[in-house]
């Protein structure tokens, strides 16, 4: 059995799906969201995914810095993180 969804094409170039609709979204003006069909263990495990998400955990952190920029400037731990860069990260 397959299982057809949409996620946004950033899903599909980093390879991990974060979020995922049954329909098409409605504001989907540019073209960004993409179907795909996934294997029902897939869904599953998607569907079984943790909610849960430590918002401090440096994994999370690293995570956000690396959201929108390009490969080169990407981190693998939040020691590469400047001071600067760091601040908004502050507790």
């Amino acid at each position: 059995m397959k299982v057809l969804i949409w996620i946004h094409k950033n899903d599909v170039i980093n390879n991990k799906i974060t979020d995922y609709l049954f329909t098409r979204p409605y504001h989907d003006r540019n073209d960004e969201w993409v179907q795909v069909s996934i294997s029902q263990n897939e869904f599953t495990q998607l569907e079984d995914k943790p909610t849960d998400i430590d918002y401090r955990s440096d994994s999370w952190k690293v995570d956000q810095y690396n959201r929108n920029r390009s490969m080169d400037e990407r981190i693998e731990s939040i020691d590469d993180i400047s001071d600067q860069d760091n601040q908004p990260f502050a507790d």
